[in-house]
């Protein structure tokens, strides 16, 4: 008796696969899989916590810089500074040493009153003495304390 085209030993010839193309199969697969969850994580940020935007205007995000300690690329972001006049300040900062005060940033070159006017509300300066004077007071009151049994 002979075989129909249409018996099932050559319908199931059509969806064997040799080995090679069994793991080239599966290959293909793992890397849709891994590619599809890696976008996902990239575009969801699910490893973030929830944040809601408030106001949209870049105008209204306030920032106060340390002016002796803010780096160049810190520095642009203040009105009227770009990246000459930053890289002015902190080379002007290891020369002369620390501002004492915001005024002092006109000894600058290319800052004047008025640049200094503009961005006085976005910068502070910790006095390296003051700051220096009250870690020296917690220390001496640390070591005048006296010392607890069983420590």
């Amino acid at each position: 008796m002979a075989e129909s085209p249409a018996s099932p030993k050559t319908s199931s010839k059509i969806l064997e696969f040799s080995r090679k193309e069994l793991i080239a199969t599966l290959f293909l697969i793992t890397s849709l899989l891994i590619g599809i969850g890696t976008k996902y994580t990239i575009d969801h940020h699910w490893w973030l916590p929830e944040t809601k935007v408030i106001d949209t205007n870049p105008e209204s995000i306030r920032l106060k810089i340390n002016l002796n300690r803010a780096e160049w690329y810190e520095l642009i972001i203040l009105p009227g500074i770009g990246e000459k006049r930053a890289k002015a300040i902190v080379e002007h900062r290891k020369n002369k040493g620390a501002f004492r005060t915001i005024e002092q940033l006109c000894e600058v070159n290319g800052i004047g009153t008025k640049t200094v006017k503009k961005i006085k509300g976005s910068v502070f300066i910790n006095n390296p003495l003051q700051s220096r004077r009250t870690k020296d007071n917690n220390i001496k009151s640390f070591t005048n304390t006296p010392a607890t049994k069983g420590s």
